[in-house]
């Protein structure tokens, strides 16, 4: 089973979302729960590195039923990207979709 670390802004910004919205945090770990059961889950995309290297990584969603569609209109789902090489998953953003 690979280790999962996180980058410093994904505590930040789950702790933002946990104070506004308690119930989140059962969806945040839903989400971790997935990535590190299923790491290889998802689906692939690129970054473009300074450097101009194409860098692979993954992205992983779980679907949230909190916010009604008038009020928070684009906001169904929780995403996570992070990159993953069988051994260790690094989370380096969590957001909204």
């Amino acid at each position: 089973m690979a280790k999962l670390i996180c980058h410093n802004s994904v505590p930040l910004w789950e702790h933002e979302q946990v104070s506004r919205y308690p119930e989140i945090k059962f969806f945040i770990k839903k989400l971790k729960n997935n990535i590190i059961k299923n790491p290889d889950g998802g689906s692939s995309e690129n970054l473009l590195s300074i450097s101009g290297k194409t860098i692979p990584f993954r992205k992983q969603s779980v679907k949230i039923n909190l916010f009604s569609y008038q009020y928070a209109h684009g906001y169904s789902f929780i995403t996570a990207s992070y990159l993953y090489n069988n051994e260790l998953i690094y989370l380096f953003n969590i957001t909204f979709t």
